[in-house]
């Protein structure tokens, strides 16, 4: 007896998406992963992909599933439902919202020993089309063993409240080493000599509330914003640049390779995360500039986002959706070297006691029994 190899625990993730797409559920299910990989743990993720292939990477497996079309923030596939019935696993983790994930399961009835439904938001924005699917979500929800949020803010402000019960909060985490290359942070500060730099990065979309960042610098002197990304409002932005005449205030940099970001962050004086919509449940790009001693200031969502980065301790809280709010608070950074110094020490210290990886890996183990 002594000598039986202990059988490998399964644990298939449900997502919408997953790498080589790019987004905050993708990076989470990354980060999941390297927490509970190890020889006693076999990973699935079964997501949605038209132009990727069902793959072995570093040990996960990704079953690709083909879809029709996207709608109301959800793929639609057939393929997606045969395959989720095939899954026959320990642990399923389903990533929400993805509504379509939500009927597959009561069509496809996978086969599992425990459930867990990894809740990063609401439904924001099609609260309409979405209402006559409220009562199978609900029946969905009372089904899992576990729910997990990543903030007290989610569990107390979103409808995981009617949960409590099941609940469990684990923040996301963040490897606390500050990755960047000296030579060219150096460089970058060179280009903007004598301009103090405000860094902010995100998908070009509405809820991140970029174009009130934007109007903010009209009213923000001896600075420069590089703001990092692309999106459907990305050819909005440099319409409303060169019209307002904001060429030397405002730098888009687009993509930004993962390798560079440590650059920018190291670079810049603090960071900015303008987001409008409770739809930012967290936004892990705060903790990226913590660790390495920035203030950030946000906007008041009443998400993770507030739990990440303190008003007053680790940066400034402003409204959401007004750039002189946002402005007031960029000119004070600005303008007060000691206070940005304080709040960049008392970031990293926050990050250190209760994001950094070694403290939160062994919760997300425990999610799983792995």
């Amino acid at each position: 007896m002594d000598n039986e190899v202990k059988q490998k625990t399964k644990v298939t993730h449900v997502s919408k998406f997953a790498k080589p797409h790019k987004g905050g559920i993708e990076s989470f299910i990354e980060m999941f992963n390297s927490c509970i990989k190890n020889d006693n743990c076999d990973i699935e993720v079964l997501c949605c992909s038209n132009s990727d292939k069902p793959s072995n990477e570093n040990g996960v497996f990704f079953n690709r599933a083909k879809y029709f079309f996207e709608f109301a923030a959800n793929t639609f596939s057939t393929d997606f439902i045969y395959k989720l019935h095939k899954v026959n696993t320990d642990v399923i983790v389903y990533h929400m919202p993805f509504i379509f994930a939500v009927i597959a399961h009561f069509i496809a009835r996978p086969k599992y020993n425990k459930m867990i439904v990894c809740y990063h938001s609401d439904i924001i924005g099609y609260d309409k089309i979405m209402r006559p699917f409220w009562k199978i979500y609900n029946n969905f929800l009372e089904q899992a063993d576990i729910i997990h949020v990543q903030s007290p803010q989610m569990l107390e402000n979103s409808m995981i409240k009617n949960f409590k019960i099941k609940a469990v909060v684990i923040p996301y985490l963040i490897d606390s080493n500050s990755h960047f290359d000296t030579n060219t942070v150096k460089e970058i500060r060179e280009k903007y000599k004598n301009k103090k730099i405000l860094f902010a990065i995100g998908r070009h979309v509405r809820y991140k509330g970029f174009e009130y960042l934007l109007e903010a610098m009209k009213s923000v002197e001896n600075s420069v914003l590089l703001l990092g990304g692309t999106g459907p409002l990305s050819k909005n932005f440099k319409e409303y640049i060169l019209k307002n005449n904001l060429q030397d205030k405002i730098k888009l940099l687009g993509r930004v390779a993962d390798i560079e970001l440590g650059n920018y962050y190291e670079a810049c004086d603090f960071f900015v995360l303008p987001s409008i919509m409770q739809s930012e449940t967290f936004a892990v790009v705060q903790l990226e500039a913590m660790k390495h001693s920035k203030p950030v200031i946000n906007t008041n969502l009443g998400t993770g986002v507030n739990y990440v980065s303190i008003h007053n301790e680790t940066g400034l809280t402003v409204e959401p959706k007004n750039s002189e709010e946002l402005a007031n608070a960029i000119n004070k950074l600005l303008n007060d070297d000691n206070l940005r110094n304080q709040y960049g020490y008392t970031a990293r210290q926050r990050v250190n006691n209760l994001f950094e990886i070694n403290k939160i890996k062994k919760l997300y183990m425990e999610l799983v029994n792995v």
